[in-house]
C-alpha cells in the first residue's frame, strides 16, 4: 500500500513538471513571436507596429512611436538592420523573463539582443527593455 501511494505520488509530480514545462514552452513560443513581430517592423521601418509591441513604461518613456522609433534606429541600429537572427535559451528574471537574441546584420556583424519581457497591468507580455552588445564568439 505505501508503495502504491509513493508511486501515485511521484506520477503526480511528474505530470506537474510536465505541465510546467508545457507551459514554460508556450510562453517562449509567445516570446519569440512577439520579439520576431516587432523586430519584422523594425527592419521594415513600421514605427507604429514595432511601438505595439513596447511595455507601458517604455511607452510612458518616449511618449510617441515615432521617437521611440528614431531612438532605436540611432542607438539600437543592429535591430533595423539584421539579416538573420537566432533565439537563446529564455531566462527567468524575478517577475520578468530575459530571452537572448543573436542577430547579424546585412554587413557581416554579429550582436546579441538581450530583451526583457514583461507583464502589463492587463496581463499582456511587452517588451521592457533590450541590452544589445557585439556578439563575442565563444573562445576555443
Amino acid at each position: 500500500m505505501r508503495s502504491l501511494l509513493l508511486l501515485l505520488l511521484c506520477c503526480q509530480l511528474l505530470a506537474a513538471g510536465v505541465q510546467a514545462e508545457d507551459s514554460d514552452n508556450a510562453l517562449e513560443d509567445q516570446f519569440r513571436n512577439l520579439i520576431t513581430q516587432q523586430l519584422s517592423a523594425l527592419r521594415s521601418g513600421d514605427a507604429e507596429a514595432a511601438w505595439a509591441w513596447a511595455h507601458p513604461n517604455i511607452k510612458g518613456r518616449f511618449l510617441t512611436a515615432d521617437r521611440f522609433y528614431t531612438m532605436i534606429a540611432r542607438q539600437y541600429q543592429p535591430l533595423t538592420e539584421f539579416s538573420v537572427i537566432r533565439f537563446r535559451e529564455l531566462e527567468a528574471a524575478g517577475d520578468n523573463w530575459m530571452l537572448p537574441v543573436w542577430l547579424r546584420t546585412d554587413d557581416d556583424q554579429q550582436y546579441l539582443a538581450v530583451y526583457v519581457l514583461s507583464e502589463t497591468n492587463q496581463g499582456e507580455w511587452r517588451i521592457a527593455g533590450c541590452q544589445l552588445a557585439e556578439y563575442q564568439p565563444p573562445g576555443i
